[in-house]
């Protein structure tokens, strides 16, 4: 998914086309362009092009390629943002694992070990809330992760109703676990390491408007979803409203209190 950035210059879909042609021949590509000053749908170098002419969020974008998985029959659906660098190396470990859980239903999806720089970032222990462990290659159910590198099974995500578009954005990522966990489903992590800029590990510097999309988000999936989650969540947002007080983000401070 694009945002503000051709296909040209994502790291994403770069990557994608420095593959060797036999490689992503594997491969159906949709692009979905969330920019408003996209231009009309269309053909990039073999790539299905949909321009949303506004940013309609992650969600609906995903939901569009999940749907487009179910037209052609695929039995697997890979996500990507726009700032994800990978290689050939990768996408063979995916497909090995495809192959390998192809038949093992209750495997709803697979993920890399992702990284920015050599900070781990994910996947990562989902319960209690704000456990920092990464975890490294295995089965889990526990666990959470990122969007971006995230393989999915095609019928896990039908049956689980497509992806929650009330989470346009931020958190959309832990509700998909969320819901992979509540109909006790697997997430298999491989040794296979994903680059990718998280434009959420540094929020003090964030945009007071995607501060707020960020915040929103959070209450909704801890105060609807994970609910067993709340307390920590309210614990954790105390700390956090002192630092940016602190801190003179005042601003910030108040989207925090605002949605409580």
């Amino acid at each position: 998914m694009l945002y503000h950035q051709t296909p040209e210059n994502s790291s994403t879909v770069q990557s994608f086309y420095r593959i060797a042609p036999e490689l992503r021949a594997h491969y159906q590509l949709l692009i979905v362009n969330n920019s408003a000053d996209s231009d009309g749908s269309g053909q990039y170098e073999d790539a299905v092009v949909k321009n949303f002419k506004a940013n309609q969020g992650l969600a609906k974008a995903y939901n569009l390629g999940l749907g487009y998985a179910s037209q052609y029959d695929l039995d697997w659906l890979m996500l990507f943002d726009q700032d994800s660098t990978f290689d050939s190396k990768y996408l063979q470990a995916f497909e090995a694992a495809q192959q390998q859980y192809q038949s093992e239903a209750a495997v709803a999806a697979i993920v890399p070990q992702v990284k920015q720089g050599n900070v781990a970032l994910a996947p990562s222990v989902a319960s209690p809330a704000f456990n920092s462990k990464v975890l490294t290659a295995g089965e889990y159910t526990n666990i959470t992760s990122i969007n971006s590198g995230t393989m999915l099974r095609v019928q896990s995500m039908t049956r689980v109703g497509g992806f929650n578009e009330a989470f346009p954005l931020d958190f959309l990522d832990y509700w998909i676990f969320w819901r992979l966990r509540q109909a006790q489903l697997k997430t298999v992590v491989l040794p296979a390491t994903l680059q990718h800029e998280l434009s959420v590990m540094d929020l003090k510097s964030m945009a007071d408007v995607r501060y707020t999309s960020f915040a929103a988000g959070e209450q909704l999936f801890y105060s609807k979803y994970e609910v067993t989650g709340k307390r920590a969540w309210h614990q954790h947002k105390v700390l956090r409203i002192g630092k940016l007080l602190l801190t003179g983000n005042f601003n910030k401070a108040k989207i925090n209190l605002r949605y409580w």
